[in-house]
């Protein structure tokens, strides 16, 4: 379930998905210790996995300059939530387009809702390719990650998805119908939520599962089902999806040894249509943004964008995110 991410101290540019590696042991604990206390505590799995969800890191004052992540034209903003948090958040203008200037507003938006580690500072390559995708970019942490205040919770990121979808529609002025909505991993659920309640353009989940309950009966076939019978902390996407009206683009690495291959698909299934499913050739569970297949697909998804340029001119630019 784990969407790995590092930040590094002050790096710019020279981020590779090889560096995702060094959480393997996070992802193994996230994933082998619920099960092993819901095979002896049932009662407790639910309030222990609570705990293991959320890997969130900080970063300080000045790691939190986008301009060291290889994004100097991006605006560092802070967005006030309805409850009363704080989140911080980039928002990185289309590549040629009017994005600097606050009163033009932006042609065509994305929103990334990251997994559930790390923060936004790793995931500065994948809104540069946005960026030359045509799509302004905002980069969002949820609550507890990065610059962002509160505790990560499943409500608590849904509300911090309805925050950064009024940012982008409101203060940027992007109309809704070219915004796309998109979510990697456990960001996928809030994707989804997003976009079950509001006017999208495109929804993209990646790396997605039906929800936390599932992927665990899922993975841990062998515990009995009442283990998994949790109250909170649900995050579940396959519902959520069915309610979008928008084309939905659903995609993994065919090497995912973190989401199985039946969860992605049960969320494209369950998606209405229009839909799209890509499955990528040796991809995995971090690397599959680093794809050209991926950005291919991508670019077609939204190439009634007007902002966006076609496939060939992402991925044979500098539009593809290094790797």
């Amino acid at each position: 379930m784990s969407e790995s991410a590092s930040t590094g101290h002050g790096r710019r540019g020279g981020f590779r998905p090889g560096i995702l590696a060094r959480y393997a042991l996070v992802v193994v604990a996230g994933l082998l210790l619920p099960g092993t206390i819901a095979m002896a505590f049932p009662d407790l799995a639910a309030r222990f996995a609570k705990a293991m969800i959320f890997y969130p890191e900080r970063l300080s004052e000045r790691e939190a300059d986008p301009g060291l992540w290889g994004l100097p034209d991006a605006e560092s903003v802070f967005l006030d939530t309805e409850d009363g948090e704080r989140l911080h958040a980039w928002w990185v203008p289309a590549a040629g387009m009017p994005g600097h200037d606050p009163d033009a507003g932006s042609c065509a938006a994305a929103i990334f809702f990251h997994g559930n580690a790390g923060n936004i500072a790793s995931r500065a390559p994948i809104a540069a390719s946005l960026s030359e995708l045509g799509l302004g970019t905002l980069l969002v942490d949820y609550r507890g990650y990065g610059r962002s205040s509160g505790v990560p919770s499943e409500q608590g990121l849904y509300v911090d998805g309805r925050t950064a979808y009024r940012h982008v529609v409101e203060a940027r002025r992007v109309p809704a119908e070219h915004v796309v909505v998109i979510g990697n991993s456990l960001g996928a659920a809030v994707a989804a939520s997003v976009a079950s309640e509001n006017r999208i353009g495109r929804l993209v989940l990646t790396g997605a599962f039906r929800s936390v309950p599932a992927l665990g009966r899922s993975i841990y076939w062998w515990i009995p089902n009442r283990a998994f019978n949790w109250s909170f902390n649900h995050f579940d996407a396959e519902s959520r999806v069915r309610l979008v009206e928008a084309p939905v683009l659903v995609a993994r690495g065919d090497r995912d040894r973190l989401i199985p291959r039946e969860e992605t698909r049960a969320i494209y299934e369950a998606a209405p249509e229009p839909k799209r499913w890509l499955e990528v050739p040796v991809a995995d569970h971090q690397n599959l943004w680093f794809t050209e297949a991926l950005w291919r697909e991508l670019a077609s998804f939204v190439r009634e964008s007007p902002c966006s340029p076609t496939a060939d001119e992402v991925v044979s630019g500098k539009g593809l995110p290094e790797g």
